[in-house]
C-alpha cells in the first residue's frame, strides 16, 4: 500500500440482518505426539531387557536412548482467516457502513442503525463514542490524516455532511445540498469529496477543502469516488471515464471499451477506484443488469495504459460505489454485499489469478460485508457489516466488525 492512509469509500447500505452466533473458534488437530513417545519408550524396555540377557548391555542402553528421544515436533503454520472481533446489536437496520484503520492499533467504525454511531478502535478494543449523527444518516467514507485527525462523510436523502475528529470530540465541519459518494483525506489541509452515481443531475462533483475554505473545483464536475496517492496525483470515477488530477486540473480518459457491453436492461459504468502506486491503479466496473447486477470488472492500470485484469459474477456490489482495500502486497480485497436477498460475497484479487471468494463466518447467505480497510505495514485487515438470518436480510440484523490475520 502506498501510504498509510487508507482510501475508503464506503456506500450506503441496504437494511440487513444477522444472527447473533459467536465467532467461530479454529483449532489445530491433535498430532497425538505424547501417545508416540510413550509408545516408543514402552518398546525401548522391553528391547533392553532382551539384549541385557545376552549380555550386551552396553548397546541396550544405546537403543534404548536413542528409542526413547521424543519425535520432532509437528507444526503447524497459522492460516489466515477472517474472525469476528466485534458484535453490535443496533436494531434491524444496523450493521458497519465504513471502518478505517489508523496506525497497527488504531481505527474507526461507523455503524448505521436508526441514527449513525462511531466505534473507536484500541488494539483488541473497539468503544463506542459520542458521535453527532442524525437519524436515517448514513456514514459512506471515512479517512484519516493522524489519530487526532479524522474524518467521516455522511449521506442522507439530498443531504450530506463532513465531520471531523479532533483528538477530543466529533463536530460538523460543513454541509452540503447532494449527496457524498466518496471521500479521501490527504492532509489536515488536503481534503477531497466526490459525489455518487444515480444522483439526478450533475450531482456533488468534486470539492476541496485546503485547511480554511471549501471550493468546488470546476472540472471535477460529474466526478465520484476518488483515492489519493499524493496531493497532485489523485484518481476518480465517472460514468465510462477515469480521471486524474495533477495538482491543477482534472483529466479524464475514456474506458467504455473495458467495460461490460451496453444492452437493454443493463448500465456499465465504473463505481470505485483505488489507487496502489503510480504503476498499480485499480479501477471497478458493473455490468449493472438489471435484476441481478454484475458483471463485476476489475481494470488495471500499470502506469502506461488500462486493461481488464479480472471479471466475475458477483451482483451489483456496494452501492453506490465500490470500496476496495490493498491486501497488502499487490492485491485487493473487495466487498459485494449482496442487495435483496442475494448472496453475500468479499473477493480477494491476487494480480494474474482469477477472483478468489472469501472464508466468512455464516456463509455468504448470512452476512454482509459492507468496508475494508488494511492495517498499515501489514497484511492484516479490518472489516465491517451485518450477521443475518440465513437467506432473510432484515432479520435479527448484528452488526459485526472482523478481523483478518494469522
Amino acid at each position: 500500500m502506498p501510504s498509510s492512509r487508507p482510501d475508503l469509500n464506503a456506500s450506503v447500505r441496504q437494511p440487513g440482518s444477522a444472527r447473533g452466533h459467536q465467532p467461530r473458534v479454529r483449532t489445530c488437530p491433535d498430532t497425538g505426539r505424547g501417545a508416540a513417545r510413550r509408545a516408543v519408550r514402552r518398546a525401548g524396555t522391553v528391547i533392553i531387557a532382551a539384549l541385557a540377557l545376552t549380555g550386551l548391555a552396553f548397546t541396550s542402553a544405546a537403543s534404548s536412548s536413542a528409542l526413547a528421544a521424543p519425535a520432532p515436533a509437528t507444526t503447524h503454520p497459522a492460516v489466515p482467516a477472517w474472525d469476528i472481533v466485534k458484535q453490535v446489536h443496533n436494531g434491524p437496520f444496523g450493521g458497519f457502513t465504513a471502518v478505517i484503520a489508523v496506525g497497527r492499533t488504531g481505527g474507526w467504525a461507523f455503524n448505521q442503525g436508526t441514527v449513525p454511531t462511531a466505534w473507536r478502535r484500541s488494539g483488541s478494543t473497539w468503544t463506542q463514542l459520542p458521535f453527532p449523527g442524525k437519524p436515517n444518516e448514513v456514514v459512506v467514507a471515512a479517512g484519516a490524516a493522524s489519530p487526532a485527525d479524522v474524518w467521516a462523510f455522511t449521506a442522507a436523502g439530498v443531504q450530506s455532511r463532513a465531520l471531523r475528529w479532533n483528538g477530543r470530540s466529533w463536530t460538523v465541519q460543513r454541509s452540503f445540498a447532494q449527496q457524498i459518494g466518496g471521500a479521501v483525506v490527504i492532509s489536515p489541509s488536503d481534503i477531497w469529496v466526490f459525489g455518487q452515481p444515480y444522483f439526478p443531475g450533475p450531482g456533488l462533483g468534486a470539492w476541496h477543502y485546503n485547511g480554511h475554505t471549501w471550493s468546488q473545483v470546476a472540472s471535477g464536475r460529474g466526478l465520484q469516488g476518488g483515492s489519493a496517492l499524493a496531493a497532485n496525483n489523485i484518481w476518480a470515477v465517472d460514468g465510462s471515464d477515469i480521471a486524474h488530477w495533477n495538482g491543477s486540473a482534472w483529466s479524464r480518459t475514456s474506458v467504455s471499451h473495458l467495460l461490460p457491453a451496453k444492452q437493454e436492461l443493463n448500465g456499465p459504468m465504473l463505481t470505485g477506484i483505488f489507487a496502489q502506486s503510480a504503476h498499480s491503479v485499480y479501477a471497478i466496473g458493473n455490468g449493472g443488469r438489471q435484476d441481478e447486477g454484475g458483471p463485476l470488472v476489475i481494470l488495471h492500470w500499470n502506469g502506461h495504459q488500462w486493461f481488464k485484469a479480472a471479471e466475475g459474477n458477483y451482483g451489483f456490489g456496494t452501492q453506490p460505489l465500490q470500496q476496495a482495500s490493498s491486501d497488502g502486497h499487490g492485491g485487493l480485497w473487495l466487498p459485494m454485499p449482496g442487495a435483496d436477498g442475494q448472496k453475500s460475497y468479499l473477493l480477494h484479487y491476487t494480480p494474474g489469478r482469477p477472483l478468489a471468494e472469501a472464508s466468512l463466518p455464516y456463509g455468504p447467505n448470512g452476512i454482509s460485508i459492507e468496508a475494508v480497510a488494511l492495517i498499515p505495514g501489514s497484511t492484516d485487515l479490518l472489516a465491517g457489516g451485518d450477521t443475518h438470518a440465513s437467506d432473510k436480510p432484515g432479520t435479527n440484523v448484528v452488526a459485526v466488525l472482523l478481523q483478518y490475520g494469522s
